[in-house]
């Protein structure tokens, strides 16, 4: 009971010397004789004693949990699985982590599990404490990001000093992305996953040594990436690359949920940033609406569609009408499906062969079908001006959801 008793103490007395949660760690460590990590609600290292690159600081941790036994868990080294015992971090305020021991063996009552508990109060408090730092350099930090990506500052200068403040060199060409779960419910677990997405997102960041802007915005995360001496298909191939690791990562962490990114178009002026995070906005919207299958989006590479976006919703719809009206109507009265041959049928770039596969008919019955589209419109469908028409009305359909 005294050992116990000293061994608490001895950790208070590292956390009020200002020790911080490595000597806490290497402390509980030392006294079990057993390697122990310190990880976040979302399953991030925060620190860790054993020396393996994989459970360094900021990784996210892979874990399984084995049942029935309570309290224990398991995580992978490579492929070689390793026992923890897990000891929640939390008080009457919230969840703030959890304590790991390696290979604690099978007495549930041992001496281990009472040990990680009496520490458990050290380690709440100095998360707490880091927390309260962290969440008042926030409060700078989020009001001068809202200004920055809604356009409220036009010097400079001024941006390029206060960005160094927080360690991002705004001097550098920035391109800007919006990560967004999607279908995301507010009200519900959903906001927990947006915060792994972020984190997920940072440890991509991380493990490719670059300062950029990450942070969580309402229901997205949003990133700002500096592409120095970039043109448009390295900058798109770097997002790729980016985007690719994420979704490994989330097949992991994010439960299958499927993730959406738009990203916006490269500024040199940081005055200018506001811009690429609208941009990327539409572009998550943008791709959303064309049902990109995909689930990434370019706002560069989005063409008429971004120019439709921002037009006149009711112009939007006298240009459909014209255009399709009459077809929609004759396929109501005559149950055909002259409408989906032709969205078909430009889809395809106008081929009859990839057309009349797609939509399993013989040639000879699509330019039938053809024929009695020129027919009920009133229009020669080889004609180049009538096709662009066509293509603009079907982008209309899904923008407007017509």
């Amino acid at each position: 009971m005294d050992e116990l008793l000293n061994f608490q103490n001895e950790l208070l007395d590292k956390l009020v010397s200002g020790g911080g949660l490595r000597e806490l760690a290497q402390h509980i460590s030392t006294f079990l004789k057993k390697e122990v990590l310190i990880i976040n609600p979302s399953h991030r290292v925060l620190v860790s004693t054993i020396s393996n690159e994989d459970f360094s600081q900021g990784k996210l941790l892979k874990m399984a949990m084995v049942v029935p036994i309570p309290d224990r868990t398991k995580i992978f080294i490579g492929e070689q699985e390793v026992e923890v015992l897990v000891c929640e971090l939390s008080n009457a305020e919230k969840r703030w982590g959890f304590l790991l021991v390696c290979e604690p063996g099978l007495d549930e009552n041992s001496q281990i599990k009472t040990v990680a508990h009496q520490a458990r109060v050290a380690c709440v408090l100095e998360l707490q404490k880091q927390e309260e730092l962290l969440e008042s350099n926030r409060q700078y930090r989020d009001a001068f990001l809202f200004d920055l990506l809604y356009g409220n500052m036009d010097d400079p200068a001024e941006i390029i000093t206060r960005g160094k403040f927080w360690g991002w060199d705004l001097q550098l060409p920035q391109v800007v992305a919006v990560f967004e779960l999607e279908d995301f419910e507010l009200y519900s677990t959903d906001r927990h996953l947006l915060k792994i997405l972020c984190e997920i997102v940072q440890t991509v960041i991380e493990a490719l040594d670059m300062k950029a802007i990450l942070f969580q915005k309402n229901e997205e995360v949003v990133l700002a990436l500096p592409l120095e001496n970039k043109d448009y298909h390295e900058g798109k191939a770097i997002f790729k690359m980016i985007i690719n690791k994420m979704r490994a990562l989330s097949e992991e962490h994010l439960n299958s949920r499927e993730v959406r990114v738009g990203i916006g178009k490269k500024y040199t002026n940081p005055t200018e940033l506001f811009r690429s995070y609208q941009e990327a906005k539409v572009a998550s919207k943008l791709g959303s609406l064309l049902n990109d299958q995909n689930h990434t989006s370019f706002f560069r590479d989005l063409g008429i569609a971004r120019i439709l976006y921002n037009h006149d919703r009711q112009e939007l719809e006298a240009f459909y009408g014209e255009t399709l009206e009459a077809l929609e109507q004759y396929d109501k009265s005559q149950k055909n499906e002259l409408m989906e041959t032709l969205e078909k049928y430009i889809a395809n770039r106008c081929d009859l062969k990839e057309t009349a596969e797609a939509l399993f008919l013989h040639p000879n019955t699509l330019r039938y079908r053809l024929k009695r589209i020129e027919e009920v419109l009133e229009i020669d469908i080889k004609d180049f001006d009538t096709i662009l028409s066509f293509m603009v009305a079907f982008k209309i359909k899904y923008l407007q959801k017509l």
